[in-house]
Formats: C-alpha cells, sequence, structure tokens
C-alpha cells in the first residue's frame, strides 16, 4: 500500500506534487515495463518547479515488449547507453520526492507501473494513495467545447496554446504541468 495509509496522515497541502510520466514496453503492467521516466517536483503553495528528474531504465523482457509501444517510445537500444537498472531509478525517485503526491496526465498507468516495481524490487512505497489527474481537470474545462471532439493530451495542447512533443516523456510532462497550472489557475 502506498506510504501514508498506516502512518499519520500528513498535510495534503503543503506536500510536494510529483509530476511523472513513463514511456512503457506496453500498457499491461503484468507484462511490458517502464523504460523511460521524466518528473518534475513541484511545491506548494504556487506549484513552481522545484526540480527535475529524468532517466532511461534498462529494460530487462524486450521480448514481452509490444512493438508498437516500443515504436511510439522511440526505443533503440543503441540509444539506450546511459540507460539505469530499475532499481536504482526507483531509490533515486523515492529520495528525489518522499512523501509526494503523483500527478500527471492520466497517472493511473505510472501509479499501476510504479507500484508494481516497487514491489518487484521489494521496496517501499514513497507517495499518497491519492492521484492528481490532470486529465480530468480538462474534461471539467472543455466538457462543452463543442471543438474538443476527442479530449487527448495533443489536443489540450493545441487548443490552450501549449507546446508538447508527444511521446517524449520530458515535453509530455512538462506540457500536462502546464495545462495543470492553466486550468487551475496558478499560471497568473
Amino acid at each position: 500500500m502506498p506510504l501514508f495509509l498506516n502512518q499519520e496522515y500528513p498535510d495534503t497541502f503543503t506536500r510536494p506534487v510529483l509530476f511523472i510520466d513513463f514511456e512503457l514496453t506496453g500498457l499491461d503492467v503484468a507484462h511490458h515495463e517502464i523504460i523511460e521516466v521524466a518528473a518534475l517536483l513541484s511545491t506548494p503553495p504556487d506549484y513552481t518547479i522545484a526540480n527535475s528528474y529524468y532517466a532511461k531504465i534498462i529494460p530487462t523482457h524486450t521480448e514481452t515488449a509490444d512493438p508498437r509501444a516500443l515504436e511510439v517510445s522511440g526505443y533503440d537500444p543503441s540509444k539506450w547507453h546511459d540507460a539505469i537498472p530499475l532499481r536504482q531509478m526507483l531509490l533515486e525517485l523515492s529520495q528525489f520526492a518522499p512523501a509526494c503526491i503523483l500527478a500527471g496526465w492520466i497517472v493511473q498507468n505510472e501509479w499501476n507501473f510504479l507500484i508494481s516495481a516497487l514491489q518487484q524490487e521489494n521496496l517501499p512505497f514513497f507517495f499518497d494513495e491519492k492521484l492528481l489527474e490532470v486529465w480530468s481537470l480538462a474534461y471539467a474545462h472543455f466538457r462543452n467545447d463543442p471543438n474538443m471532439k476527442r479530449l487527448n493530451l495533443k489536443n489540450t495542447c493545441q487548443a490552450l496554446g501549449i507546446p508538447v512533443t508527444r511521446h517524449q516523456p520530458d515535453s509530455d510532462n512538462r506540457a500536462t504541468y502546464e495545462i495543470f497550472k492553466r486550468l487551475t489557475n496558478l499560471d497568473k
């Protein structure tokens, strides 16, 4: 279970929010794995970016990867020469953002893969059981907009004038953070 379920609950609105985005070898947490991570650590009350983290992770089971996922993520073994082991990334991320709230575009995917990876490596959870999903904010904002036919990151960025290069986790994550700020009026 996430960190705070069995402990005294820390003050929600003073904890850092970790915007996180993974690239994966597929969407099935039982068969696929994290191969790239980008994270932005933001701090209340104005949620400015305090720090950033990026890593490529050494895949251990490319034979189970979805070829389309590898194509979308741009995975190429020759570009992964500086990749680190999964355990190292998890340890670095837990030190980077202890006691955080996870946030992302559709952060449930990252949540599922992060929980699986932490359990696989027998490491403790370092984040809250609550999630801040930016897609939900965008849904509420665009629900009556006749021009928004498909609510996804690309279309949301286009509608809000936020630049993004899709399926590059740092770009996707920064765009998600900017959408969060814009839709919560923190950019003013």
